[in-house]
């Protein structure tokens, strides 16, 4: 009896052991370690419809993190608000070993609002937690469990979203009553979703293992389309105080016009007679919004509030008409009513911004997009406003809503529609250069630069600026050793969407002198930078935003130097991009001219090859430097 009681606590130690051990980093098969800098080690996530109002989000997640790099891995965030509440969180860290460290729950997070410095106020908030933990490898194993009292802005399942990250195990589950419709979005998946039909539930399972890692390739297309995705909304759902039921982006802008947009433009019979004063004497429609949005720009400001479902529902026009200020929805609802007033119609439309262009799915409507923009459907010109800028011109979306796929909310309902775009060939800097060079290789002279398409705002951020502030920003855009501004000049075309730049500039000892010579490099202020070389790519070429410069370069040499060079002309031409420089003297002066265009698209992973090479090439060739003798009179 002894014997066997003694063998059953051995055999429970080397239970216990086993299951501290469980996640050892040794553990892990060596084939997922290869460029990860985590280990997803195991993952599981299920989301509980049981109402309208009514959807519990549990998870499990054990991730291993491997070295500095992956320590953003570990960083835990857990957001709420009024209709979501974290119920519980708890976990632990574990040594190389799998030897408990430390444990944490809910009391060790810190609590903060989400907003940004520009809020307003908002009732988003977040609670963080950071291991700090300075030896690698650790892992990390945590439980949650959270409730939303609504059921439109759900968690998604994104398993493979980084790329330098392992995964073992990871799982998404989705419960409901057998009645609950779903409208289910599915991209990348590896394998189907295991479907259960029982008396009282139904679930649908999806799953993946053993992804590695991926080597990270510039120039990829977006991990938004090329990741897995699966994305659920029951087809009756209920948001803040509204419910709704949509299948598709015509049905969602309906509901959103009867419940969020709904008697929100109403103005003061001040400011209704003082637009159709403003716009008397105006002929055409597009003269008539353009002066109104001028009004907007100078009468608010903006200013993010994210309380309730403010975050998604816009505050009355009234109420911005007269505090001055809104965010990116109350504004441009403003501007809606003021072109209300003068009849011109306008769409409230959302947009997935940032510099990444990011496409709304057309084919599966949702709690999308992060910002707001008007749409003006002129008869024949569809014209978009950004209406939380206070300088932007009228008309003129930048990289920042540039191109892309939007929701508009129209009388009839919501429509997929495409921001203003600009090809490569728009999208222009061209830089003119007059520079005079001294003995002591001193450059003086002045430059004009015109900016259009979405290089518009290269320097545009420096038009309202002060003086020194304009030359601050402008030592770093022109990153010139020594460069001083003597003089400083802007226009904007608001007509043609042109941002004119004309400086007068010194730099000293710009060209190097050294015993009987002078160092020259010719192309002074636009020089390309080599991109990573790639062997074996596996990832298709993409260039989202395709871009032209010109630079025309005149540099008067010194009396006293010898100025006979041998020209030069290149030029290389690859299906994306065109690169030429020529070099030669003319009248006393060296003229540089370099033209480089980059074109988008998606090019053939194999194209990636002669694309490095062409910017190798180009990098070389904007560094081409003239070595001249001084001439000696005597």
């Amino acid at each position: 009896m002894r014997k066997l009681a003694s063998t059953f606590i051995v055999l429970l130690l080397f239970a216990a052991h086993a299951t501290k051990a469980q996640y050892a980093a040794s553990s892990i098969p060596k084939e997922m370690l290869s460029r990860a800098t985590a280990t997803v080690r195991l993952e599981e996530k299920v989301l509980e419809i049981k109402a309208p109002n009514d959807a519990i989000e549990r998870g499990k997640k054990v991730i291993t993190i491997h070295n500095k790099a992956g320590e953003d891995y570990a960083e835990l965030y857990f957001f709420y608000d009024k209709v979501r509440q974290i119920k519980e969180v708890k976990g632990e860290i574990q040594d190389e070993d799998g030897k408990v460290i430390r444990k944490f729950n809910l009391k060790d997070f810190k609590d903060y609002s989400a907003s940004g410095q520009s809020n307003l106020y908002a009732d988003d908030r977040v609670k963080s937690y950071s291991p700090m933990i300075q030896n690698f490898p650790y892992t990390l194993v945590y439980e949650y469990e959270i409730r939303q009292q609504q059921t439109l802005g759900l968690p998604s399942w994104r398993p493979d979203y980084s790329t330098d990250v392992s995964i073992e195990k990871s799982s998404f589950q989705v419960v409901t009553a057998p009645d609950v419709a779903l409208r289910i979005n599915e991209r990348n998946l590896v394998s189907p979703a295991v479907i259960k039909n029982e008396p009282k539930t139904t679930s649908y399972t999806w799953s993946v293992e053993n992804l590695r890692a991926e080597r990270s390739e510039p120039f990829s297309p977006s991990r938004r389309l090329t990741g897995i995705l699966v994305e659920v909304i029951p087809q009756n759902f209920q948001y803040f105080k509204y419910k709704g039921d949509f299948s598709d982006w015509k049905s969602y802008g309906l509901w959103a016009n009867e419940t969020l947009m709904k008697d929100k433009k109403t103005l003061s019979p001040a400011t209704v007679s003082q637009v159709k004063a403003m716009t008397a004497d105006l002929a055409t429609p597009r003269e008539k919004a353009k002066a109104l949005y001028e009004f907007m720009q100078k009468k608010t400001r903006y200013i993010s509030i994210q309380v309730g479902i403010g975050g998604n529902e816009p505050f009355p026009a009234e109420q911005v008409d007269r505090l001055g200020y809104g965010d990116c929805k109350a504004l441009v609802n403003y501007m809606q009513a003021l072109l209300d007033v003068v009849e011109i119609p306008s769409y409230y439309s959302i947009v997935q911004a940032g510099e990444t262009k990011v496409d709304l799915d057309e084919n599966f409507a949702n709690l999308g997009g992060n910002h707001i923009i008007l749409c003006i459907p002129f008869e024949n010109d569809t014209t978009w406003l950004e209406c939380t800028s206070s300088d932007a011109p009228f008309g003129y979306l930048g990289d920042f809503t540039d191109d892309r796929l939007v929701v508009a909310f129209t009388p009839e309902g919501g429509k997929i529609m495409r921001t203003q775009r600009f090809n490569y060939e728009q999208n222009l800097q061209h830089r003119k250069s007059s520079l005079k060079l001294d003995e002591n290789g001193k450059l003086t002279g002045t430059l004009e630069t015109r900016f259009e398409g979405s290089q518009l705002e290269n320097h545009f951020a420096n038009f309202e600026e002060s003086l020194d502030n304009q030359k601050k920003a402008l030592r770093k855009q022109y990153d010139i050793d020594r460069i001083e501004f003597t003089d400083i000049k802007y226009n904007l075309d608001e007509d043609k969407l042109v941002f004119t730049e004309n400086l007068s500039i010194e730099i000293p000892n710009y060209a190097i002198k050294n015993a009987n010579n002078l160092t020259i490099y010719p192309n002074v202020f636009n020089r390309s930078s080599a991109i990573t070389e790639l062997a074996r790519r596996i990832n298709p070429v993409k260039i989202t935003r395709g871009y032209t410069d010109i630079d025309e370069i005149e540099i008067e040499l010194p009396e006293n130097l010898d100025s006979r060079i041998k020209p030069a002309d290149i030029k290389k031409e690859i299906p994306m991009g065109y690169y030429e420089m020529s070099m030669k003297m003319k009248d006393g002066k060296l003229v540089c001219y370099r033209k480089i265009q980059i074109k988008e698209g998606e090019y053939p992973a194999e194209s990636y090859a002669a694309f490095s090479e062409f910017m190798k090439d180009a990098s070389f060739s904007d560094s081409y430097r003239y070595i001249l003798p001084f001439i000696d009179k005597k």
